[in-house]
């Protein structure tokens, strides 16, 4: 699951099955939010939480947008301004 996606149907299903009332909340927010997520799946060993698992994922992704509803939009407005402004190497363990 590298590289894996969640598609809007993806999104829909796990929410649901969350119970993500869409009135709340907006689905390609949380979809994003799924793919987001996914950084503490597989995708880094040292940090694996989820191991992918689309549930655990999707609750993550749920809580951010508990904080703030864009929560997802901010964070990528956030990372390209960071990479704009050449930020400092990714330290390893």
């Amino acid at each position: 699951m590298k590289n894996k996606h969640f598609t809007k149907e993806d999104a829909k299903r796990i929410g649901e099955s969350l119970g993500i009332d869409w009135s709340r909340f907006d689905i390609e927010q949380f979809r994003m939010g799924l793919d987001v997520e996914l950084e503490h799946g597989r995708r880094e060993l040292l940090t694996n939480v989820t191991n992918d698992d689309e549930i655990i994922t999707g609750k993550i992704a749920l809580a951010h947008l508990n904080e703030f509803p864009d929560y997802y939009t901010r964070l990528q407005k956030m990372e390209n301004k960071a990479n704009e402004e050449g930020s400092s190497d990714n330290i390893s363990i």
